[in-house]
Formats: structure tokens, sequence, C-alpha cells
């Protein structure tokens, strides 16, 4: 069995062209296995640095701390009594305002997203892609990972996703009868009935194949970015290193996955296990940006550094990875007992770095950006350190010093000034004894916490008009005293949180919709395709399935959040005027006449989605055929028409018998003719002599 010294590289000291060779079936330039880990080595050393330094200008830990603002305990001087330390939340009430509103944002439609075909893409591959795409999400907890990620992103200033493609078998169980159902005979047909053998079940476990994209969020401390990048958008950069703590499950599920070199079972455990009298291996260690608050325990909330040992199982204990990407290649190292394995050396299967991000706040000339910690961080310092002060103030009030005037044999040394304490004097003190007169707390330290709470709302955009609907205690001005005004101070705090907002969309929810489809053509198997469209659209859709034309289809992305919070309150206060101006009689005739017409349904979804609420509940459903014809029929259109039919047979039917009412005259004219004839000839043959 191998060891970990024998499976161990040892890095060149210097990368040369002899290191280089072009991959024929990328064009790409790979690297030799022992210059590839002087790379990634060399690589994560400098962004390490980069980091260690940086974190201190983004104030990282500052604004950790601000968030949780533990409480320290100090006495007044000379004393036991404890001072004031009434932690404020300002940083972290912010944050949990503004990013609900967000995530409701982004997520106030499932799905959250919008397919616009090409020209010559059906509507039923829209609905095949709609229906794999929303399946995915759900599988890898997209909405959870997003809300990670703008926590983030609105505390440290920047947040950064990774994604990939996965591909494994799993077991999923199955329950079926121990024994068919038992069938009644009648003359209305068959029927199944339930036996007490029927009842009983049995499980079969079945293996299945999990074909998926994923998408998770990464703290920005695990993640080494190169320094040289100028633009907040993590797939600008050259070059990315990744560390990441992986468990010998994490190991053996990478076993057999293409491109990773795993050693055999047997060696790996010794990886963590180690052999008998050596003890556990060691792993490497973590950046020191995440293992500052180790110093802190006890006083703020914070796990363990990843690279402690947290259980008494060595195979729950990670090994340290580092993951280096860049446009052409992935190099990934495993380091265990300071030995550096590479199990991984290969172009890069997906062509670009597998990872996006998005800013808070953008700075020029910077990959990371402000935060919500450090924007609002300094009001939430006055707003506590006044208040302590004055509280310290106040609490000499309710436990005043005394003053008394100083007798014989007393002690000639100064006394320190405490709560409820006693000065000893040389003037006549009202004649013995009396308490000292402390100074009122200046009604200018009430007036400069308020204006850190407007800073704060200023600054971060939660307004309290806006995002609670009720103002804080004390006179403050905020233009919301007329509509103008109420509009202005929305549109500018919506505003603000567009910002955010819309480089979220831009920067990952958008790409990352296009990764999938990409990903899912190049990766996902035809039988995964139709088992997740037979589960969402149901068997008879498969009919009609076609995985080629699924793959070739071409197709714009929308996020329906592209809807922006601003332009949303405006299009809010803009309702009542489009609605009057629908039931205005001319503009209706107008639209008439230029062959436009007003959709019911859109305009109720409109009137939903702009205050903010789901347009999910099925007020209006779709009419059956008869219901369409009975409308039909009884529509202003159907009953005129219906009138001049009726009208029309009336005038027929009249004529008609009209006609046969004036043919009758004409036979009895005609009748009366004949007659008058016959008889004539009648009389002329009586009058008339018989010839002899």
């Amino acid at each position: 069995m191998q060891t970990v010294e024998e499976l161990a590289l040892t890095p060149v000291g210097e990368i040369t062209t002899e290191d280089v060779h072009l991959d024929k079936d990328t064009n790409t330039y790979q690297f030799d296995d022992a210059a590839a880990l002087k790379l990634v080595l060399d690589d994560t050393t400098t962004a390490d640095n980069f980091m260690n330094i940086n974190q201190w200008a983004a104030a990282w830990s500052l604004a950790s701390t601000l968030y949780q603002s533990p409480t320290a305990s100090s006495a007044f001087e000379g004393g036991s009594v404890t001072q004031a330390n009434v932690p404020k939340f300002v940083v972290s009430n912010h944050i949990s305002s503004i990013v609900p509103r967000l995530m409701g944002g982004i997520f106030y439609e499932n799905p959250p997203f919008q397919l616009n075909p090409f020209p010559g893409t059906t509507k039923d591959v829209v609905s095949w892609k709609t229906a794999v795409f929303t399946a995915q999400l759900n599988v890898m907890e997209f909405e959870n990972e997003c809300e990670r990620a703008l926590d983030q992103m609105a505390l440290l200033g920047t947040c950064i996703m990774k994604w990939g493609y996965i591909e494994y078998k799993k077991n999923v169980k199955k329950y079926r009868r121990e024994k068919p159902q038992a069938v009644a005979t009648s003359p209305m047909g068959d029927t199944k009935i339930d036996t007490i053998d029927s009842d009983k079940f049995k499980i079969v476990n079945t293996s299945e194949t999990v074909s998926h994209p994923w998408i998770k969020y990464c703290d920005i401390r695990t993640v080494m970015v190169d320094p040289g990048t100028r633009i907040g958008d993590i797939r600008k950069a050259k070059w990315v290193v990744y560390r990441e703590f992986a468990t010998y499950a994490d190991l053996e599920q990478l076993r057999g996955v293409e491109g990773y070199d795993i050693p055999d079972e047997p060696v790996l455990r010794s990886f963590f296990v180690g052999g008998p009298g050596a003890g556990q291996p060691t792993t490497g260690h973590d950046n020191i940006t995440l293992t500052l608050p180790e110093g802190m325990r006890g006083w703020i909330q914070s796990a363990v550094p990843r690279n402690y040992k947290t259980s008494a199982d060595p195979l729950q204990n990670g090994l340290m990875i580092l993951e280096r990407w860049d446009n052409e290649k992935v190099i990934v190292v495993l380091n265990c007992n300071n030995h550096n394995i590479l199990i991984r050396n290969e172009p890069n299967p997906y062509g670009k770095i597998p990872f996006l991000s998005a800013n808070w706040r953008n700075i020029g000339d910077s990959f990371y950006g402000q935060g919500l910690g450090l924007l609002i961080g300094a009001e939430q310092l006055v707003e506590q350190s006044v208040t302590n002060l004055a509280l310290d103030l106040l609490a000499y009030g309710l436990q005043p010093t005394a003053v008394r005037k100083k007798g014989f044999n007393v002690p000639t040394q100064n006394t320190r000034w405490k709560l409820g304490g006693i000065i000893d004097v040389d003037d006549d003190v009202d004649k013995a004894f009396r308490f000292l007169q402390m100074p009122p707390i200046p009604s200018d330290a009430w007036t400069a916490i308020q204006q850190a709470k407007s800073d704060a709302a200023s600054t971060s955009g939660a307004n309290e008009q806006v995002m609670q609907g009720a103002g804080s205690s004390g006179a403050r001005a905020t233009g919301m005293r007329s509509g103008t005004g109420a509009a202005a101070v929305i549109q500018a705090n919506a505003s603000r949180l567009d910002g955010p907002d819309g480089r979220f969309i831009r920067q990952i929810f958008v790409p990352w919709l296009y990764i999938m489809d990409e990903l899912n053509n190049d990766y996902l198997p035809a039988s995964v395709m139709r088992q997740v469209l037979g589960d969402k659209l149901g068997e008879q859709v498969l009919q009609k399935f076609d995985h080629i034309q699924y793959r070739n289809a071409k197709l714009d992305f929308q996020v329906l959040a592209g809807a922006k919070l601003g332009p949303r309150k405006e299009m809010s206060q803009a309702m009542p005027i489009i609605m009057q101006l629908m039931a205005n009689p001319t503009f209706a005739e107008s639209c008439k006449q230029a062959g436009w017409k007003f959709d019911g349904p859109a305009i109720f979804k409109a009137f939903t989605e702009v205050n903010g609420w789901v347009f999910s509940q099925p007020f209006l459903t779709e009419m059956s055929p008869e219901e369409k014809d009975f409308v039909k029929a009884n529509s202003p259109a159907a009953m005129q028409a219906q009138q001049l039919e009726m009208q029309k047979t009336i005038q027929l039917t009249k004529f008609e018998e009209d006609r046969k009412l004036e043919d009758q005259k004409q036979m009895g004219k005609a009748g009366t003719q004949v007659l008058k004839q016959a008889m004539a000839s009648e009389m002329e043959e009586v009058m008339m002599p018989k010839s002899e």
C-alpha cells in the first residue's frame, strides 16, 4: 500500500517552457504535474497574503463584530459598579430588513424567471425547459443559497457562488404490494378490492441516476481571487483558488469522476485514520481571516476554524483541498501531513471559471465591494457610545455622590469620585453634608443619536417610513408630507436597493440560467430529462418530447424581478390613473379604432404584482368549451345578430303570408272569371233556338 510520502509531489523550483505543453484536443497550454503544483502553491500564497492585508481595509472582522454587537463588562474607576454597555444592532437590523425585501423582489413569482424563445423555438420546448429548470433549482436549494449569499453581500460587501455539474447513482425506496388486489366482476365492470393480503407492502430499493447542475454559496474568505482583478465580477479574474476541507466521504464521491485521480480506498482511508501508533494525520492551515474569531470565543458567536478537528470520528475530519481554476485548466491539490498530492490536472471542462460574484457597492479598481458593516458601522458605534455615556451620567443622578465637611483626624489623600461615595472637602458644605449636584444629560446627545439613525437609514436604503411603515421617535424631516415628497423618498430609498439587487441579478442569477442551459445540453441524459418532465408535466408530454430539439433550442432568459423595486413603487402610484384612463370612453374608442383591446387578466395580475402580492391565487380560471359557447351566445353582438335574424324571419314569414294571400286572391279572381265564362256560354246555348 502506498504511503503519503510516496504519493506526495515536489514542486519545481521555477516554471520553464519545458514544463508547459499544448493540449491538441482543447488547443490550450497545460502544465506538467510538478509545475502545476508550484502554480497552485505560489498563487495560493500570493492571494492569501493579499486577503490578509485587504481584510483590514474592508473591515470584515469589524463588520462581523458589529453585526453581533457583543457586550463587554467594565466598571467605574475605583469601584466595582458596572458601567453601562447596552448593545446596539443597527447593522443587524438594517440587514434583516433589507435582505428579505430583496429576496421577495427576486423570488416573488414561481418560477422566478421567464424564457423568451428565438424564432423557430416552439412553445413545447419552452415548457420543457421551464419544467426542467424549476425542478433543478428546487433540488439545488437555489433560493436558500441566494439568501446566504445576499446576507454576506450586505454585511461584507461581496458574495461569491461556485457552480458545477454532478452525476451519481442514488438508492430510492419504492413501495409495492405483497399481493395484488382482488378483482370483483359485475355487470357494471370489473372493480379492484383491497384485501388483507393486498394491504401488506414491501420496500424495494432501486437505483436511479441523479444528474443536474449545482450552485452553492461560498464564504468570500474561502475563495482567493487574483489580486490583480480590478472589476467587481469574478468572471473577469485571470484565476481563482478555492480552499475547502474535504472529508473521507467527500473524496470517495469524487472517485470515478472524470479528471480526478483519487488514491485507492485503503490508501485514502489511511490519510484520515493513520497507521498504528502514528496518530491522526494533520491537515493544512486555513486563511487567517477565518481564524481571527478564534481568539474571541465566548465574546462573539462563530464556528471553530475549518482546519480544526470537530469529531472523534477521524473520517469526518477534513483534509485541505486547493482548487485552482482559470479559463484553460483546473488543478486540484490534496494536503495531508504537509504533503501535497496532485489529484487533478486537466483542461477546464467548462471553458470558464466556475464562480459568480456580485458587490453591494462597487469600488473602483477593486474586486471587493463595500458592505453595510463598513458603510453604517460608524453610525452604530456613535449611537452605542453616546447612549452608554448618557446612561453612565444618568447613573450618577440615580446614585448620587455626597460631600461633607472634613473633621479632625480625617486622611488628607484624594478620594475617588464614585457612585454613592462620599467626598470630604474643606469648605462648609451647607453646615455639614449634602449631595453633589450632577450635570444633566445634554440634549445634544439625543440629537446625535437621531442623526446617527438617520444617516444609517439614508445610506442603506432601509428608511423606516418605507420599510416598516412608521417613523422613529423624535422630530425629523422626511419630505413625506405631500404625495410628491412621499414619492421622492420612496423612489430614493428603493433606488439604493435596486443597485445591489440589479447587480446580483445581472452577475449571478441571469448568468447562472444560461450556464444551467449549457450544462444541461452538454451533460443531462435524455432519460433524466424524460423522468423530470414526466414528474412535472405528466406522462402524456413524453409522447411529443424530443431531446435533440430541447438541446438545440435557443432562448433568452429574463428574471422577473427585472421590474425593479423603484419602478414598481412608481407603478403602484400610477395604477389609479391608468384605471381612470381605461374607463375613459374617448380613450377606449380610440384604442378600438386602432385595433387594440384591454387584457383583463393581465391588468389584474399587474395590480397584484405592483402591490407585492404574488399572482398565484386562482381568481381567474379558463372557461370550459360549454361556458365559452354560452358567453359567446349571450354576448351583445350575438344578441344583436339574433334580433336581426328574428326580424328577418318575421319579414320573410309576413312576405310568404302576403304572397299566399295574393295567390289566393288571384286564384279566386281566375275562378270567378272561369265561372262567368262558363255561365255565359251556357246561357248562350239556352237562349239560341235549336236548329231544325
